[in-house]
């Protein structure tokens, strides 16, 4: 079949079939891969050449996408026939449209100056055997996103070498270095086991439409060995279970939502999805992304044939479905706690706390002059510390957050305070308490490793202090947990800190110090005796989870080799032998964005803050994410009204960021 992508203002349009080949690697036993059989791939308008043939022998990922106008041309459907790793992340890396909006433009300080460079004087050192057409030793093995296969391997490894190498490509700016903005990117990539135990590797090298160019494969000058041969043996053979892959979903839009700003829709996994809204529904994904990087919003879904369900499963998973609606969520007699002493001292600690002064101007001025400094397409940027240990990275709109004016002086869809009120005014109808935790920025907690010469103590964020007093003047109850998270600070121990040094979340120690102070918050409910707490039926145990800073990705391309990703403290809770998951008749709800989800659903799992909210208080707790940003989430929350007549408290914690200036607007209740 053939590919043919038509880009109009930056949507997806035309009915557009592909085929791209994704071959079994002969095992170490030596077995000769089938012969292959080449498809023919035509290129879409932003590729200046037309890609050449692809060897198919075994696996296909299918592309599919909708002939619609409006919102409906902006979705497809990428079909895996195998759900390795290896296939799902390359059905998720390449030529993903939500990854490559607004970067068709050409950046206004590019000149051009190597516009004309031919193919052999292209300046790659890192690059050998470059060629116009795919070179023949790549047919029949399976092409690779590299970005996350580098990342595996070096957490099996803790080799980053060849991350280097392939950042160090992407880095190449064509002697104009002011340009921040990819000149190019690779594409497909191959790993090619050698007799000797080694790997070579091979990449697709596609030039930015802006640039002119044409595409080009190439030989690495660097050669793996020791395990790599295994770790890629086990990436593109290893099949996921149908639990694994939506797993591997979540984690995807995790990693991706603070600036693509991904969440997974709510969908049943292998259940019926539309392309088109008049259209009948013929793909059957087991998960669908939502993106909105540039103001309108892209979906991808991602479909494998054993994971769909047939029209019998479908009817059967509809009744279970009804029967647990029906019968699962047990009712309760509620009664707010309509007390007031907690807001009051609360409103009482702000006043006069954080006053906009001298030292703050301060701070800010010199916060200003750095985001002015920066490309303004860079979204991320480092600050060295004493140690390399110590080196942090920041996060552009973190910063923004910081340099807000009042909050409340936003336009009906930005201004938080109208919808929150909303909630509260719905949830005290139905009985239900509602607790609001924002969730300080990390800029916030280390303004004095964001600003040279800021006093470790400095408030530093009038502007969202004096929200926080407004949420409370409101009648809303806020658990304040910015003077803990400060106070954590002193047991920082480099390089483990309260906050992740290259991602937007906190660690263990900073999330510990927020889920005590929670925890003691919902203990002091006047109906937390009457609501079958259960202490001590938890257990937790100590553990480690790797991560790979969400903020990495968003550094210029010759940085961020310079971040591998990073061993963290951990908690686990357990319920016996199983890890913790809190169900449909927990009585307490914590909703939010990816503060809810972080350690929690991802990573490690079962140790995040809904875990721990329930380990501490002996109440379980449902959680409820939104990946996308906490504004979306109440929506969610709205399509659980059964759920919800077992709730008696509704813990609401999200990113204080989104308070200004939210990318996802505050629409009211619906």
């Amino acid at each position: 079949m053939t590919r043919n992508f038509l880009r109009r203002n930056g949507a997806l349009a035309g009915v557009v079939f592909a085929s791209f080949s994704l071959a079994l690697l002969a095992c170490a036993s030596g077995d000769t891969p089938k012969p292959a059989t080449e498809v023919t791939a035509e290129t879409q308008s932003s590729r200046p050449t037309v890609l050449p043939a692809v060897a198919a022998p075994v696996s296909v990922l299918s592309m599919r996408l909708s002939d619609a106008v409006g919102d409906d041309a902006r979705k497809e459907v990428r079909v895996v026939d195998k759900p390795t790793l290896a296939a799902l992340d390359f059905a998720a890396y390449y030529d993903n449209p939500i990854r490559l909006a607004g970067k068709d433009e050409k950046p206004e300080n590019y000149k051009g100056l190597m516009a004309n460079a031919k193919l052999a004087e292209y300046p790659f050192p890192m690059l050998d055997l470059l060629s116009e057409s795919e070179p023949a030793v790549v047919s029949g093995h399976q092409p690779l996103a590299w970005e996350p296969f580098s990342k595996i391997l070096y957490a099996q490894t803790g080799d980053d070498s060849l991350a280097k190498v392939l950042s160090a490509v992407e880095a190449v700016k064509w002697g104009e270095p002011d340009v921040f903005r990819a000149f190019q990117t690779v594409g497909r990539f191959w790993g090619i086991p050698m007799s000797d135990g080694t790997v070579e590797w091979w990449a697709e090298i596609l030039p930015a439409i802006w640039t002119g160019r044409t595409v080009f494969f190439a030989k690495l000058k660097f050669v793996s060995r020791g395990e790599t041969a295994e770790v890629l043996n086990h990436y593109i053979t290893a099949e996921m279970n149908a639990e694994d892959a939506q797993n591997w979903a979540r984690t995807l839009s995790s990693y991706w939502y603070p600036t693509l700003n991904t969440d997974l829709e709510p969908h049943t996994p292998g259940a019926r999805w539309a392309l088109t809204n008049d259209s009948p529904a013929v793909e059957a994904p087991f998960a669908v992304m939502r993106g909105n990087p540039m103001g309108s919003p892209i979906w991808v879904a991602f479909e494998v044939p054993a994971f769909v369900l047939s029209e019998e499963q479908l009817r059967a998973q509809a009744i279970a479905d009804s029967l647990a609606a029906a019968g699962e969520v047990v009712p309760v007699n509620r009664m707010l706690d309509t007390t007031s002493d907690a807001r009051l001292q609360t409103l009482a600690s702000l006043e006069g706390s954080c006053p906009a002064n001298a030292e703050t101007a301060k701070f800010r001025s010199a916060l200003e002059k750095t985001l002015a400094k920066l490309p303004k397409e860079q979204n991320a940027w480092a600050t060295a510390g004493a140690s390399p240990a110590e080196t942090f990275l920041w996060f552009r709109r973190n910063a923004n957050y910081l340099l807000a004016d009042k909050i409340t002086g936003q336009d009906s869809l930005r201004n938080p305070l109208p919808r929150l009120l909303e909630l509260k005014h719905y949830l005290d109808s139905i009985g239900v308490q509602l607790l609001v935790v924002p969730v300080p920025v990390k800029e916030e907690i280390y303004a004095e490793r964001l600003v040279a010469g800021t006093p470790a103590d400095l408030c530093v964020n009038p502007a969202g202090r004096e929200f926080t007093r407004e949420m409370l003047a409101a009648g809303l109850d806020v658990l304040d947990i910015y003077p803990a998270l400060m106070a954590a600070k002193a047991g920082d121990e480099p390089p483990h800190f309260s906050y992740q040094r290259y991602d937007t979340h906190w660690s263990l120690p900073g999330m510990l110090a927020a889920m005590e102070q929670l925890a003691a918050r919902v203990t002091q409910y006047s109906w937390y005796g009457d609501a079958g707490a259960k202490p001590g039926s938890l257990n937790m145990q100590e553990t480690t989870t790797l991560r790979e800073g969400d903020l990495v990705a968003h550094l210029p391309d010759a940085e961020k080799a310079k971040y591998p990703a990073d061993t963290l403290p951990a908690m686990k809770i357990f319920k016996g032998a199983e890890p913790y998951k809190g169900g449909k008749n927990a009585p307490i709800l914590l909703m939010g964005d990816s503060f809810t989800g972080v350690f929690e659903s991802v990573d490690q799992k079962s140790g995040g803050p809904g875990s721990l909210l329930a380990y501490a208080t002996g109440l379980d707790v449902q959680v409820l994410t939104s990946w996308g940003g906490g504004p979306g989430v109440y929506h969610r929350m709205m399509k659980m009204k059964k759920d919800m007549q077992s709730k008696r408290l509704v813990v609401y914690m999200m990113t204080a960021r989104d308070f200004w200036q939210s990318p996802m607007e505050w629409d009211a209740l619906r």
